[in-house]
């Protein structure tokens, strides 16, 4: 009998649609999050977006990462499974550059961090993975720490190249200027907490996790133009209403008035504070 081909098939951990979702879900959660403390930490608007939540084998993930990189190794102890975690220098520069009390224009130098540069980045890598762990609260004790910082992941012998990742990709803007983060996890490690991630009841038991949403509308005035009006309008215009601007703006949800609140910004996004709950709504117009 002939000596049979050895091929190198993937060990793949299948990860269901449903766990693809609720992943999707936490991490546009995580993203909204993270966006907003580290706006509040470099003092500028960042947009932090979700991009992906997509299955590919370990040497796909390094192979695509850019080298000198900063990828991070993590531990967490409710994980056997290392998470990983890289920021491309192209946003992750400009923020050290904030730090340092630049106005984050500075480009990638091309080269390794410094020590000093590393301290940096490590209040920015910190900083996501708490909130990496408020998030995940609802499934699992996330508590994710660094456990080596490498400038080529390629050296890393982190899991075999064919083994199943997933690979939660964001986007960071910071004014014209934009990068991606990776967020990496083994399909064995979602495996073994599947049932916990579709579950609503999170692990501490005391609260309800659920990824739906609703419509939060705020109004802050009403008036009418004519259809010609309307019709000429450009970018730049000025259209004048009758409401005063100390006047409290109408927080509807779900197309119903339910609040009476004060526009301004939180964290360097656009915010409303409630400052008057609404006894009698008034009926939902036709059309809104």
């Amino acid at each position: 009998m002939g000596q049979g081909t050895a091929y190198d098939t993937p060990n793949r951990q299948p990860v269901g649609p449903q766990h693809l979702r609720r992943l999707r879900a936490l991490n546009e959660g995580l993203a909204r999050d993270f966006g907003a403390a580290l706006s509040a930490l470099l003092r500028t608007p960042v947009d932090v977006s979700l991009t992906g939540v997509d299955e590919l084998t370990y040497g796909q993930f390094v192979c695509n990462l850019e080298t000198p990189a900063c990828f991070y190794l993590l531990k967490a102890d409710s994980l056997d499974e290392r998470p990983m975690l890289d920021i491309e220098p192209s946003i992750l520069q400009p923020m050290i550059d904030r730090l340092l009390g630049g106005n984050g224009a500075a480009e990638p130098p091309g080269r390794p961090l410094t020590e000093i540069e590393l301290c940096l980045a490590a209040r920015l890598v910190r900083l996501f993975l708490e909130q990496c762990g408020r998030v995940w609260k609802g499934v699992i004790d996330l508590k994710l720490d660094v456990l080596q910082v490498e400038e080529n992941p390629r050296l890393l012998r982190v899991l075999p190249t064919d083994e199943m990742v997933v690979l939660m990709s964001f986007e960071l803007a910071l004014g014209e200027l934009r990068g991606r983060m990776r967020f990496c996890l083994s399909c064995r490690a979602i495996e073994r907490i599947g049932d916990r991630l579709l579950s609503e009841t999170p692990a501490s038991g005391n609260h309800s996790v659920s990824s739906s949403l609703a419509e939060v509308r705020v109004t802050l005035a009403e008036t009418q133009i004519a259809a010609a009006e309307l019709a000429d309008l450009r970018v730049g215009d000025i259209i004048a209403t009758e409401t005063d601007v100390n006047r409290p703006a109408l927080v509807s949800l779900e197309g119903v008035a339910k609040f009476r609140g004060k526009p301004g910004v939180y964290q360097g996004r656009k915010a409303v504070r409630l400052t008057e709950a609404i006894d009698n709504p008034p009926e939902r117009k036709t059309g809104d």
